[in-house]
Parts: C-alpha cells; structure tokens; sequence
C-alpha cells in the first residue's frame, strides 16, 4: 500500500519531503511499523496543516529502511546533490545518456516557455513553476551525478566499458 497524500505540498517543503520518504519505503503501515507510531501519528507528521514534526532519529530510521527523499533534499540545501553509491554501479550508461538528454530538453523547454511572454505564461517564473522545474531539475541531476559516477568508475579502473568489457587501468581499453 503506497501513502498517497491527498492534501497538496509543494516540492521541496519539509513536509512534501516526509511524504516522499514514506513513499519511498512503501507507505503509511510499513513506517507505522518501523517507527512504532499510530496511523494518526504518521499522518500528522506528513500533514501540512499539522505543526508535529518527525524526529531526526525517525527521518535516520526511513533512510536506512531505502528511503533518500531527505538525503536528497539536505544535499541540496547544502549546495549539493546527493547519489546513492550502488546505482552508479549497476547503471546502463546508454540508458542513462539518453535519458539526461531527454530530462536536459524538457529542463531547458520549461525554462524557456516559462521565461517568454505568450498567452500562456506572464514572462516570468513564480513559485509554483519554480517549483516544478526545481522537481525536474533534481531528478536530471540525479541522472547526470550517476553518469559522472560511472565514467569515474571507468576512468580509474574498476569498471567495466560500456560494453561489459573489464577496463585496462593502465590505458581504459579492454
């Protein structure tokens, strides 16, 4: 059963970030279990109109249970991003290539309608669009932050080639 919440939280605010981690590990029972708490509880903890607060110790408990929305979200406020070690490992670069390039298209169409007046859109960006291309952001630097990851594997020997091939850390060939 996944936590589907139905009131709206903007990208980014603490309380949309507790939703993503108790989506991530898979809902409103599981983080009932992990964290001993009643269902009422846990709602208020994601509830925007809710002044309870989840605990550090709680948010430490959801991360080792798989969730990253909050280590996601901490990186990025202090400036960085953040990438599990065990995807940059198993990662198709191909796959991810094309998929930054297609994130990094939408990324940069977003920006630019939102920037250029027409009926549709004032010539400026506000909050919620703001928002919105921050989401899209996020997710492509994810995917640009394992590619990096992977052509470091490469480049430093403990990697294999984009075919499978075990890399020469004396020259990168195969």
């Amino acid at each position: 059963m996944s936590f589907n919440p139905v009131k709206v939280r903007r990208y980014g605010e603490p309380k949309e970030v507790v939703a993503r981690v108790f989506e991530e590990v898979g809902g409103i029972p599981k983080v009932m279990e992990l964290l001993d708490l009643s269902r009422t509880r846990v709602y208020a903890l994601a509830d925007p109109d809710s002044t309870n607060e989840i605990s550090y110790t709680r948010v430490a408990t959801l991360t080792e249970a798989g969730a990253t929305a909050a280590a996601q979200h901490l990186a990025a406020l202090a400036g960085g991003i953040f990438l599990p070690i065990e995807k940059a490992g198993d990662a198709n670069w191909l796959a991810l290539a094309g998929e930054a390039s297609r994130r990094n298209a939408r990324n940069i169409s977003a920006l630019m309608e939102s920037l250029s007046e027409t009926e549709r859109s004032p010539g400026r960006i506000d909050q919620d669009e703001a928002r919105d291309i921050l989401k899209v952001l996020d997710e492509q630097l994810g995917v640009l932050a394992v590619q990096r990851a992977k052509l470091a594997a490469i480049a430093a020997g403990e990697a294999v080639d984009m075919a499978g091939n075990e890399t020469d850390p004396a020259n990168g060939a195969s």
